[in-house]
C-alpha cells in the first residue's frame, strides 16, 4: 500500500513540472509581453506627432531653425496680447499723425461713451480684457443700457425683451447673445456676473435705477493705422446737478478685430495727465492785497482753488479783463472757470461772481456764455469747486498761445460787489 502511495505522489509531480515547462507557456510569457512594451512604447510617441501638426505656431516654423522659431513663436504672442507700455507707446505715436475720419466713427464713439460713462477709467491705464470684475460690470452695465437706446449704434445688437410678466426686472436679455457682445466689444472671455448683475432662467434682468455722476468725452478726435484706431480728446466729470470738472484727455485704444462683430474691439484706455501751461496771466484789475491774502491774476492757474482773483474797480467788474498767456501756441478745445470764491462757504456767498462772459480764443474765435453755479450750507470746497465749474468751449479746436476773458455780466455777494473766480483751466 506505502509503495502504491509513492508512486502516485511520482506520477502527480511528473505531470506538473511538464506542465509548468511547456512550448505553450513561452510565447505568452516572452513574446507577447515583448509586443505590448513595443506598441506602448510607440503610441505616445505618435501622439506628441500628432499634436505638434496641430499646432499652428509650430506647424508655421517646423522647417525653420529653432531660435528662429522660437522669435517669431513670441513676436505672435506679443502682438496677441500687447503690455501696457506698448499701449501707450502707440497711443503716443498715432498722435503725431494726422487726425483721420473711420468709416465706423459712429460706433466708435458709442463704445468710447460706454467707457466714459462707466468710469472705469483712470490715469494709471488698463487693458479692458485684463479689468476686474467689478469694472467688467461697469462696462457692461453701460453696454446694456447703450442697446437698448435708439439714439446708440448699439441699438438693437441683441434680443431684448421688455414688460416680461414673472420678472422682477424692466427688461430682460438672453445670457448667450450678451457674453458674445461683450466679447466683441471689449474681448471678454469669462463673463462672471457680481452680485450686482441679476440672472434668472438664462437671462439677463435689467432694472433702472436713480442716475449716477458720469465721464464725458467730448472733440474726439480719430487716429488710425493698419493695426489699430485711437479716440482721444478732453474728458470731464459731470452729474445731474450740472457739476463739471476736466479729468484730463482721454485715450481709447482698439484693436482691429475681424471677428468682431464692429471690425473693432477695446484694447486700452487711459486719461492722459497733460494740461495747457499758462506762462503768465494779465488782468485789468485786481484787487489791492490785504490780510495776508493776494487776489493777483496768477491765483487762477496755481492749481488751488482756495485762492483767488478779485477784480479791483467799482461796482460788479463788468468790462474788466483776464489775459491768459500760454507757453507756446497749441491746440486749445476750451476753458473751464471755476466760479466764485470757493474757498468755504461764506467766502462763496458773501463775494460776487460771474454770470456772462465773452472768451476770445484769438483769430476772430469768440464765444460768449453763462456761468451757473450754487452752493448749500455745509458744502466743502471741494462742493463748491464741483458745483461752480463751468465750460465755455469752441466747436472746433484752435490754434492759439493767448485767451482773452471779458465779464459781461456778474452778480454782487451778500456783502460784497468783489467779482472773484477760484480757477482757469485751459484744455
Amino acid at each position: 500500500m506505502k509503495n502504491v502511495l509513492v508512486a502516485i505522489i511520482c506520477i502527480i509531480c511528473s505531470l506538473s513540472f511538464t506542465g509548468c515547462n511547456s512550448n505553450e507557456g513561452k510565447p505568452v510569457k516572452t513574446d507577447v509581453t515583448d509586443e505590448s512594451l513595443q506598441v506602448a512604447e510607440s503610441e505616445p510617441a505618435e501622439e506628441e506627432s500628432d499634436t505638434q501638426e496641430k499646432s499652428p505656431a509650430k506647424e508655421i516654423n517646423k522647417d525653420k531653425p529653432k531660435s528662429e522659431a522660437e522669435s517669431e513663436n513670441k513676436e505672435e504672442a506679443e502682438k496677441i496680447n500687447p503690455t501696457e507700455a506698448e499701449c501707450i507707446e502707440k497711443t503716443y505715436l498715432l498722435r503725431k499723425t494726422e487726425a483721420v475720419r473711420p468709416a465706423n466713427e459712429e460706433i466708435l464713439s458709442d463704445i468710447a461713451r460706454c467707457v466714459t460713462f462707466s468710469r472705469v477709467l483712470d490715469e494709471k491705464g488698463m487693458i479692458f480684457s485684463q479689468m476686474d470684475n467689478y469694472k467688467r460690470a461697469a462696462l457692461r452695465h453701460q453696454i446694456i443700457d447703450a442697446l437698448m437706446w435708439g439714439d446708440s449704434k448699439l441699438y438693437g445688437a441683441i434680443p431684448v425683451k421688455s414688460g416680461v410678466e414673472g420678472y422682477d426686472a424692466d427688461s430682460i436679455i438672453p445670457v448667450e447673445d450678451a457674453e458674445e457682445l461683450f466679447k466683441d466689444i471689449y474681448g471678454e472671455e469669462d463673463y462672471t456676473p457680481t452680485e450686482y448683475e441679476h440672472i434668472e432662467d438664462g437671462y439677463i434682468l435689467v432694472s433702472y435705477g436713480d442716475g449716477e455722476p458720469w465721464h464725458m468725452m467730448d472733440h474726439m478726435q480719430f487716429f488710425e493705422d493698419e493695426d489699430n484706431i485711437l479716440l482721444t480728446g478732453p474728458a470731464f466729470y459731470e452729474d445731474n446737478g450740472g457739476s463739471r470738472s476736466f479729468l484730463g484727455y482721454a485715450d481709447i485704444l482698439f484693436e482691429k478685430n475681424p471677428d468682431s462683430r464692429y471690425g473693432v474691439t477695446l484694447l486700452y484706455g487711459r486719461y492722459r495727465d497733460e494740461k495747457i501751461k499758462v506762462a503768465s496771466v494779465a488782468t485789468s484789475s485786481q484787487l489791492p492785497d490785504g490780510a495776508g491774502k493776494s487776489y493777483s491774476g496768477m491765483n487762477l492757474v496755481d492749481g488751488d482753488p482756495a485762492t483767488v482773483w478779485c477784480e479791483g474797480v467799482a461796482g460788479t467788474g463788468v468790462g474788466e479783463t483776464i489775459t491768459l498767456n500760454l507757453d507756446k501756441e497749441q491746440q486749445v478745445f476750451g476753458v473751464v472757470i471755476c466760479n466764485g470764491y470757493t474757498a468755504g462757504y461764506d467766502l462763496y456767498t458773501n463775494n460776487g461772481k460771474l454770470t456772462r462772459v465773452e472768451v476770445d480764443f484769438g483769430n476772430g474765435y469768440l464765444v460768449r456764455g453763462s456761468l451757473d453755479g450754487y452752493a448749500y450750507e455745509g458744502y466743502s470746497a471741494e462742493d463748491l469747486v464741483y458745483s461752480n465749474s463751468n465750460r465755455i468751449e469752441l466747436d472746433e479746436p484752435v490754434m492759439t498761445d493767448t485767451i482773452k476773458i471779458t465779464i459781461l455780466e456778474a452778480e454782487r455777494g451778500i456783502k460784497y460787489d468783489d467779482t472773484c473766480v477760484s480757477e482757469i483751466t485751459v484744455y
